[in-house]
């Protein structure tokens, strides 16, 4: 009996240990590493433009997305009802429009290359790769747009757990 109970606190010792050793190794952390913005002069009012933002996640485990949003200088998120911009997130699966094409890619020109096959909505995306290619379809709806913008907000499920990554960027518009 004495065996059998030395065994279960060993075992148990061992799996708190892991559990442990686990948590403080996980980075868990997604890390923007290149993007394009709309120079001021190319802004078509109420034309979509496809934006690339290429990020990487340093992690374990495969995190689910849930939703990407935008943090406005004021603190408050961008919505769907916005009057000045829109934005909506994709993911490019196949990764054909890194940042370092020659900036943004209008929608025709999305049509053209054949990518927007490739774009799958950002909510509930699992991340299987560590590069990972997030396509914005920007729409400037007023054109005395400037950058009110701060900050990209990934929420993502991990392991069960709901977790909130934020990102400093300047913006959509240069």
């Amino acid at each position: 009996m004495k065996k059998i109970v030395a065994i279960v606190i060993v075992l148990f010792v061992v799996l708190v240990g892991w559990l442990y050793y686990v948590n403080l190794t996980n980075v868990d952390e997604f890390r923007l590493s290149g993007y394009t913005i709309i120079q001021k002069d190319k802004i078509k009012v109420n034309e979509p433009m496809y934006l690339s933002y290429d990020m990487q996640y340093h992690g374990n485990g495969k995190p689910v997305i849930k939703e990407i949003r935008f943090i406005k200088n004021d603190g408050s998120f961008l919505t769907s009802d916005d009057e000045a911009i829109s934005v909506t997130a994709f993911i490019d699966e196949k990764g054909a429009t890194l940042a370092n094409t020659n900036g943004p890619i209008t929608e025709n020109e999305a049509k053209e290359l054949n990518l927007l096959e490739n774009y799958v909505p950002a909510e509930n995306y699992q991340v299987n790769n560590k590069d990972l290619n997030v396509v914005l379809k920007v729409t400037v709806k007023d054109e005395n747009y400037t950058n009110n913008l701060t900050a990209i907000e990934i929420d993502y499920e991990l392991l069960g757990s709901k977790e909130t990554k934020q990102i400093l960027f300047t913006g959509f518009v240069e």
